[in-house]
């Protein structure tokens, strides 16, 4: 059972299959611009608590675990962040309906070298 007492949505797949589905462009450069986003969760409805807010639309998306590192801000940037998170994926979904299949589920991450 997932949060709220719902049924987990089955599993689409392996881990590796998972990681061979492309980023979108949108998000890798969320990462570029923000040195400060560590990461974060797309969930879809069926993964939040029932005391979550939805909007009755059965395709709503959700985001979820969002890291920033407040010590590479150099300034409290983490309400900008979150709003810019929320603004590019509305931009992607718009452009690309399908992508949401693509997001739905994952979780985006900074890439450490």
């Amino acid at each position: 059972m997932g949060p709220g007492r719902r049924p987990r949505r089955e599993t689409k797949g392996s881990y590796a299959e998972a990681m061979k589905k492309p980023v979108p462009a949108s998000i890798v450069s969320l990462f570029q611009r923000y040195p400060a986003l560590a990461g974060f969760s797309v969930r879809g409805l069926q993964d939040i608590p029932d005391n979550c807010s939805r909007s009755g639309d059965e395709g709503e998306l959700f985001v979820s675990d969002i890291g920033v590192l407040p010590s590479f801000t150099g300034g409290d940037h983490t309400g900008e962040i979150f709003q810019e998170i929320a603004t590019t994926l509305a931009d992607l979904l718009a452009e690309h309906p399908e992508a949401t299949e693509l997001i739905c589920g994952r979780t985006f991450a900074r890439t450490l070298h």
